[in-house]
């Protein structure tokens, strides 16, 4: 990788495009705010399990959290057939030439 990832960069993003609190993210994860704020700022890596957690709530890759992916995701999870299909095409009409 040529870019120095910031793992806490990237998950204060997306604490912060939930709206919330280092506190509720803590609560969330089952840990205190205090390992939240050290993960923010790089002085504590968290656990693969908690790592984890934080991919399924934050409904990220592992690989983005971790720097190793930097595409977003989309998850199509709930959606009818039809509505998948409609999201593919709109999607597909933006990577065409």
């Amino acid at each position: 990788m040529d870019e120095v990832f910031d793992f806490g960069l990237r998950l204060k993003a997306l604490r912060r495009k939930m709206n919330l609190s280092q506190q509720a993210l803590a609560q969330r994860l089952g840990v205190g705010k205090g390992s939240v704020y050290r993960y923010e700022s790089n002085t504590q890596t968290p656990s693969l399990e908690m790592a984890v957690r934080m991919a399924v709530l934050f409904r990220a890759s592992l690989d983005y959290l971790t720097g190793l992916d930097d595409r977003a995701t989309i998850r199509l999870d709930g959606l009818s057939a039809r509505q998948e299909e409609a999201v593919r095409q709109v999607i597909a009409c933006f990577l065409s030439p």
